[in-house]
Order: C-alpha cells, then sequence, then structure tokens
C-alpha cells in the first residue's frame, strides 16, 4: 500500500487561513507541494524526521508502515509535539487519522481538534480521489485557537481535553 495520500487543496487552504502561510511542510513531496504550496518542503529521500523544523508547519504524516516507510504517523506526531514544544515550531497544523484507542493520540488533546464529519477524499498519484478507512482529525498547534475553531468547525466537531491528566507515578529504584 502506497503512503501517497494528497490532502485536497479546501483542507490546505483551511489551514492557510488559521496559520497565514505554510513555511515547511516536512513529509511531502514535488507533486503534493503544487497544492500545500509550502515555503520549504522534504522529501522521503530527505527523511524529514532527520530535518530541521521550524515556523508554521502543515504535516500530513505517512499514515502507515511500509516498506517505503519505516515510520508511521505516531512518530511524526511526536516530533511535532516536541518541536513545538520546545518553540521551534510556531504554528502547525497536523492531519492524522482518528485513533482515539491509542496512547499517542490521547497525547494530542491538549490541543484542539476537529474530528471530521466526513472521511476526506485524498488525492492519489495515478489513481482516482480515494478515501482511507478511518476517520481523520486535524490537530492544532498554536496561539490561535479561536481563529482554528472558526475555520474548521465547518468540517467539523472542535475538542480538546479540559481535564488534567494525572500524573505518572514515579519509577521507584531499590537500593541496596
Amino acid at each position: 500500500m502506497s503512503n501517497e495520500w494528497y490532502t485536497p487543496s479546501k483542507y490546505i487552504e483551511a489551514a492557510r487561513a488559521v496559520m497565514g502561510s505554510i513555511d515547511l511542510d516536512p513529509a511531502s513531496c514535488e507533486l503534493a507541494n503544487q497544492t500545500v504550496r509550502a515555503a520549504r518542503y522534504y522529501t522521503q529521500e530527505d527523511n524529514g524526521l532527520m530535518q530541521p523544523w521550524y515556523g508554521n508547519v502543515w504535516l500530513n504524516p505517512p499514515y502507515n508502515s511500509t516498506d517505503d516507510c519505516r515510520f508511521p504517523q505516531p512518530t511524526w506526531a511526536k516530533r511535532l509535539q516536541y518541536e513545538y514544544r520546545v518553540g521551534n515550531v510556531e504554528q502547525a497544523i497536523l492531519l492524522i487519522s482518528a485513533a482515539v484507542k491509542q496512547k499517542w493520540f490521547h497525547e494530542l488533546l491538549d490541543f484542539p481538534m476537529c474530528f471530521m464529519l466526513e472521511r476526506i477524499f485524498f488525492t492519489r498519484p495515478g489513481k482516482e480521489s480515494e478515501e482511507l478507512r478511518q476517520g481523520n482529525t486535524v490537530v492544532y498547534f498554536g496561539d490561535n485557537e479561536q481563529r482554528f475553531t472558526e475555520v474548521f468547525s465547518k468540517f467539523g466537531r472542535i475538542a480538546k481535553a479540559i481535564d488534567v491528566p494525572a500524573p505518572r507515578p514515579r519509577q521507584l529504584e531499590l537500593v541496596s
């Protein structure tokens, strides 16, 4: 199964309406960037996970591990969270599957997300548009949460965790 699933322009334009611009797409290619129009993009050959991330980021990562891509969406989502939290990424929009049973997905609930009402019909190289079998979620990282809500609420419901996560127990070491 190919990891080439290009996002339709209406979602890219919504991301641009929230962030103002797209400086970087770390998981892309020349064909996808004709729609995304990021100032800089990394291809599979560049390995965006090994490159610097900065500015306003659009990220539609590979959804599954294949021979072509060893790093599925949880790896990309964790990298984006890290880059945002350390201040390298100013704003970002992440398009992922709605993997609500996965721990890595629950870590994203600190950020506003849009649970898409309809499945996205992605563009596929050499094929008609095609939908994934799971639902999609768009996650926003940045200070413009109200704008994200205004723009993306036309695609689905906006949610964000309101509870405070329970502290994780410290690992204790036995002293001899």
